[in-house]
């Protein structure tokens, strides 16, 4: 077998192994709050449709129960700020981001 084909054979498999992967991992850093902008790896940045955020990375309204056995609700602002940085999970293609949470550093 030639140099030349074996490479091509080589660089087949691995588009192919690439394009079967279900899912990749990939980093963020917020652009836009309203609405959610991310640039994501410094390359490009996403937002609308291509984004899906996990309940790790928004605002909740939740309701508990206190002493006496009444409800209160409460408002947990988890929200993402600008420049904050995010783990994200890339569906097959890159076509949507699955937000996943913030990274913290420290």
């Amino acid at each position: 077998m030639s140099n030349k084909l074996l490479q091509r054979i080589k660089q087949a498999a691995m588009e192919a192994v690439e394009e079967s992967s279900p899912m990749g991992i990939a980093y963020g850093v917020v652009t836009k709050i309203s609405p959610l902008e991310i640039n994501v790896e410094q390359r490009m940045n996403i937002g609308g449709d291509m984004l899906i955020p996990t309940s790790n990375v928004i605002d909740k309204v939740i309701e508990i129960k206190i002493g006496n056995g009444s409800r209160e609700t409460m408002i947990i602002y988890n929200g993402l700020s600008i420049g904050e940085k995010v783990l994200l999970l890339r569906e097959n293609g890159g076509q949507k981001y699955i937000v996943l949470d913030r990274l913290v550093s420290g």
